[in-house]
């Protein structure tokens, strides 16, 4: 698979098989590069497979807006999940509309890969963190 430009990818193996554990991590030359194709490949079918990507930063964060990473953090559970809300759309879909958004996380299965149908959303702000809470059930 070609991303059209050079990174550096390290193949993660199960210790005990020597198999492949299902996931990788891949270096970027820039910020912008990995969210350029965090956007372009996310939930596209990895060729010759029936599965898609499932991207992540690997901070383990989710989607992290790093304008405004820095002060206290203030978190929601966000749960039933479709299956196909992934941390792009969750991180959009409060984005819009709460200012100090910082990330947005799917917990996903390990193995699977599936969301477990649960996240979380983090913001800067208490205010947002409680208006969001009020406002998104």
């Amino acid at each position: 698979y070609s991303l059209g430009e050079n990174v550096t990818v390290k193949m993660i193996r199960d210790k005990a098989s020597g198999t492949c554990a299902g996931y990788c991590f891949v270096d970027f030359a820039s910020h912008e590069s990995a969210v350029r194709q965090l956007t372009t490949v996310q939930g596209s079918s990895i060729p010759g497979t029936n599965r898609i990507f499932k991207l992540n930063w690997a901070s383990g964060g989710g989607l992290v807006d790093t304008r405004r990473d820095t002060g206290p953090e203030f978190s929601i559970f966000v749960g039933d999940l479709a299956q196909e809300v992934n941390d792009m759309v969750l991180l959009n879909t409060f984005q819009g509309r709460y200012e100090s958004i910082r990330s947005a996380k799917v917990v996903t299965d390990p193995i699977t890969g599936m969301s477990r149908g649960y996240g979380f959303v983090r913001f800067g702000s208490e205010m947002d963190q409680q208006r969001a809470m009020a406002e998104m059930q």
